[in-house]
């Protein structure tokens, strides 16, 4: 049991290091730093579906906790299970937040006011002057927050859950088709509100659902996904060169299938290649980190480093950003991140970790 566990948390990380090496890119070339022209911008551009990674794993890492605490203690504590997710993320958002207008403020020249709906996590649908890449977090603290008064409304019907969570992806691929004009960019409301980007998250609690609560189901359902793991994969490479209004409308829910394929073919086997290394670990621990400030470093280095040294090749300033996003990265896991879960161990442990009463000492 603990190999095939080992196996399953070496898995995920390679995964999650994945999705952080498709997202950085993006950045890079938004942020000039990585100037390729229009053709390869498209190429790297297209990075965004790390994104869409981070969600599955997100729906399939979360609704594991869900599933397995309804499984051993025939419950879900609301308050425990609200309080573990916010103390993981909120505060190292709030301290990223803080982190990243005082970097623009001292080494940029944007001078934009500080924007409180970022405390509200409601950027995703007003607009962000700054920290583009907070959107994603909206989105995930929004699924935090609904998740499990959804799944506990919806296990009181019989068959609720999957209608539900079938329910909450088909509503972001109609609302998309329903709503998004033709011909409109790929990066308006339709990529950053919650509700037009619930796939991923959904389709991760289902497979998680299977593997917990329907076992029977789930040899099925893991053969599916090893046949569908390679074509999925191809369809995400596909990406830079769909047409805008395919992109738009439907390229979010293939890209989440193909990913929860993915996951699934990789959830219970042995490790792949690379998996248990220390450097993929690394990378998968520090992601969350270096996601929320990987952004702001490439416009500072841009500023600071690359328009400062022009003649210095491409490649080396690519290399120096990354170095420093890593850096920069790995320091915040360090000074804020695990500190931060180590509060939360003493604040809110896990239900497994509190005491029974009848264990409990006498006097």
């Amino acid at each position: 049991m603990k190999d095939a566990a080992a196996s399953r948390v070496a898995n995920l990380d390679l995964l999650r290091a994945v999705a952080i090496a498709l997202v950085v890119p993006v950045n890079l070339v938004g942020e000039g730093v990585l100037d390729v022209g229009p053709g390869m911008a498209r190429v790297f551009e297209s990075g965004w579906v790390g994104v869409d990674l981070f969600f599955v794993l997100s729906g399939w890492l979360v609704g594991g906790l869900y599933w397995r605490e309804l499984g051993r203690y025939g419950d879900v504590g609301l308050r425990r299970f609200w309080a573990r997710r916010w103390l993981r993320t909120i505060p190292p958002y709030l301290v990223a937040l803080v982190t990243v207008y005082g970097l623009r403020a001292a080494f940029t020249d944007n001078a934009d006011p500080f924007d409180w709906r970022y405390l509200a996590f409601v950027q995703n649908y007003t607009g962000m002057p700054y920290w583009g890449v907070s959107w994603s977090l909206c989105v995930e603290e929004h699924f935090y927050l609904g998740l499990p008064l959804v799944l506990g409304a919806a296990r009181r019907v019989r068959g609720g859950v999957p209608l539900a969570l079938g329910a909450a992806a088909l509503l972001s691929l109609v609302a998309r088709v329903v709503t998004v004009p033709e011909g409109a960019s790929p990066w308006g409301l339709h990529y950053t509100a919650t509700h037009m980007r619930l796939e991923g998250l959904a389709l991760g609690v289902a497979a998680a659902y299977v593997y917990y609560r329907r076992p029977e189901l789930w040899p099925a359902l893991r053969r599916a996904g090893r046949a569908l793991a390679l074509p999925g994969v191809v369809f995400v490479a596909t990406i830079p060169w769909l047409p805008v209004n395919v992109l738009n409308r439907y390229a979010y829910s293939g890209v989440a299938l193909a990913f929860v394929a993915v996951v699934v073919a990789t959830a219970d086997r042995r490790p792949l290649p690379l998996a248990a290394s220390r450097a993929v670990r690394a990378v998968a621990l520090t992601s969350y980190s270096v996601y929320m400030t990987h952004m702001v470093v490439a416009d500072v280095y841009r500023r600071l480093v690359a328009e400062a040294l022009p003649g210095v090749p491409l490649v080396l300033h690519v290399a120096g950003a990354l170095v420093a996003i890593g850096a920069v990265g790995g320091a915040f896991y360090a000074i804020v991140e695990r500190p931060t879960l180590a509060v939360r161990r003493r604040v809110a442990p896990r239900r497994s970790d509190v005491p029974s009463p009848l264990l409990a000492p006498v006097g």
